[in-house]
């Protein structure tokens, strides 16, 4: 009696099983369904038609932040005072200003690149060749996000292209790659034309560029690969969006 109980239960259950299973195929999505044309269609965002080589030069990037970049950073960092930590920052950050200008002016910004022009003529003078920041006392002119070529031509409405990693200089895409092309063309202290003509002084402005920045290249570096089981993968989407956030501003 108890084994024909027992057998009759078991039916029941293998029935209910199954009908749970078809009712499971019916009314739920396949992961295919559900993710397939979520993944195309960022695919089509995010085209990374290189990632081979990309990955390639990804790997060599993470050594040299590893082995290269990190040390300088955190030896600099450790070495160099706050105050003379940011007066330094202060100081590339002021001559870079062409290439915040011409970023707001072909954006239309003309606010922004008054703004710009009256913080790098006060800076310039009053705060030692920009160490000091003495325009962030006066009213109106704070500081404004920067700008750069190839956020103008994000604006513009160009297509970013395909995904790259570059040697060193890590993520970029096309349009950013166009656009770093033209930073260097409006900015008078980097080739291909420059004021610098003695190759001695256009080296110690790259290398002390270089150190001054790698704290900042580092943080940022680290943020945007973080702990991810892909970390190119996760860099390339960080990178992704911080350019368009910042096209959207």
């Amino acid at each position: 009696m108890k084994q024909s109980r027992f057998k009759l239960m078991m039916v029941l259950c293998l029935v209910c099983l199954g009908w749970v299973r078809t009712a499971a195929a019916d009314d739920f999505l396949s992961e295919e369904e559900l993710y397939g044309e979520v993944i195309e269609e960022q695919a089509a965002v995010n085209s990374d038609p290189l990632e081979v080589i990309n990955r390639a030069i990804f790997e060599f990037n993470d050594l040299f932040f590893l082995y290269v970049m990190d040390p300088i950073a955190t030896g600099y960092t450790a070495l160099t005072p706050d105050p003379i930590e940011d007066g330094a920052e202060n100081f590339f950050h002021n001559l870079k200003y062409p290439v915040r200008f011409v970023g707001n002016v072909l954006q239309a910004k003309f606010t922004e690149a008054w703004v710009e022009t009256g913080r790098f003529a006060i800076n310039t003078t009053l705060g030692i060749g920009g160490v000091l920041t003495p325009a962030n006392a006066i009213e109106g002119l704070a500081a404004v996000p920067g700008e750069d070529v190839g956020q103008a031509l994000g604006v513009w409405g160009i297509n970013e292209g395909p995904y790259l990693v570059l040697p060193i200089f890590g993520p970029t895409n096309v349009r950013d790659l166009i656009g770093t092309l033209g930073d260097r063309a409006v900015n008078p202290f980097v080739e291909p034309w420059t004021v610098l003509d003695e190759w001695e002084w256009r080296t110690a402005y790259s290398a002390g560029k270089a150190v001054v920045d790698s704290p900042e290249i580092s943080d940022r570096y680290v943020q945007m690969k973080g702990t991810a089981l892909d970390p190119y993968g996760a860099l390339k989407n960080a990178y992704t969006q911080y350019r368009r956030a910042a096209i959207e501003q």
